[in-house]
């Protein structure tokens, strides 16, 4: 995650007082931007002592109210603060009254606009990044301006940027970024969002959903130790998902990715028997993992005969529906045809 932020101290203002002598005794300027527990604020600073200070506000929402400052010395910077509610942003309509020292009584008229950010948070939600969509959602806790998309490859470079503004929707509002089609398997997204005050946030996003290649482990029948003569394949496998995980090490990212493990059996056998079966399968291949280098947290589920690869009638002997799947994901958990319920296990 990252963050900058910085300080606006100057409004668009237009101030007209009965001439260009007194605007400039008068010294005004605003606390225009700002953010956290910070308030903003018309900030005065007269060449003259003044008496006393009037501004009577009517803000863009319909409220109004009167602020005042008494006995402002010459050359004394004064603020006086204008109230409002973390994450908003005003434009204002003032009439001012000037009553200096010396007897003399000026008014004037001027328009700004006022904003007070709160400190931003960004949020992404895993299920909200919609890989197969092409977009994910977001939302920050203050007005938004526009959003940034760095999409890289896995080669380390950009394949994409993207950039979408927005007219300012409230704080919390849910939004959305998408991206077209693109060649090339993705490695990591960066998003950026920035709120109206030019304030963003950061975060970068590892949307992994693979599956890793590999030759299915054969078992004995009603059994689920993994013979020794089975061991190459699952050597050959953990290359592959080494290399997976390897890319992300490479590109200096910071990985939160899980694997699943998911087992299924065919319709030979009970209902009941094949989804014990295929449940402690999927936990022997999990734990040969981990005691192989795998230190990635590791799910694992079984599923029995009711996801069949080929369609077949009870006790019938298929090899192709005596299978595991694998995969890498950091949406959490993985969803497709394969996997229709999510009782997970974690090893």
């Amino acid at each position: 995650m990252r963050r900058t932020c910085y300080w606006v101290l100057l409004a668009l203002v237009v101030l007209l007082l009965a001439s260009p002598a007194a605007a400039d005794r008068l010294g005004m300027h605003f606390k225009a931007t700002v953010s956290g527990k910070d308030q903003p604020a018309i900030v005065i600073q007269p060449t003259e002592a003044i008496k006393i200070f009037t501004a009577k506000l009517e803000r863009s929402d319909g409220k109004r109210v009167t602020l005042s400052a008494r006995n402002v010395r010459a050359g004394k910077k004064h603020s006086i603060i204008v109230r409002q509610a973390s994450g908003s942003q005003f434009t204002y309509q003032a009439k001012f009254e000037v009553k200096w020292a010396s007897g003399l009584t000026e008014v004037g008229k001027a328009s700004f606009k006022l904003t007070r950010m709160a400190k931003l948070k960004l949020k992404v939600k895993p299920d909200e990044v919609d890989l197969d969509g092409r977009s994910l959602s977001f939302t920050i806790n203050n007005p938004a301006k526009k959003a940034q998309l760095t999409i890289v490859g896995d080669d380390g470079k950009p394949l994409k940027k993207v950039e979408k503004k927005f007219g300012a929707p409230a704080a919390g509002t849910a939004l959305q970024i998408s991206w077209p089609k693109l060649k090339g398997a993705i490695l990591y997204m960066e998003l950026r969002a920035y709120d109206v005050a030019g304030f963003w946030q950061g975060v970068r996003l590892t949307p992994v959903h693979a599956s890793i290649p590999h030759d299915d482990v054969e078992f004995a029948s009603g059994k689920w130790d993994i013979r020794t003569s089975e061991e190459p394949k699952l050597k050959e496998t953990l290359k592959a998902l080494k290399a997976s995980l390897g890319k992300f090490t490479k590109a200096g990212v910071n990985l939160q990715v899980r694997l699943y493990v998911a087992g299924y059996t065919d319709t030979v056998g009970t209902v009941s028997a094949n989804q014990t079966l295929s449940n402690n399968r999927a936990r022997s291949i999990s734990s040969w993992f981990r005691r192989n280098g795998i230190k990635i947290p590791i799910y694992y589920q079984g599923y029995g005969e009711k996801v069949l690869a080929k369609q077949t009638p009870d006790e019938t002997s298929e090899a192709t529906n005596r299978r595991a799947i694998y995969i890498l994901a950091s949406q959490t958990p993985p969803k497709s045809r394969d996997l229709p319920k999510q009782n997970w296990s974690r090893l």
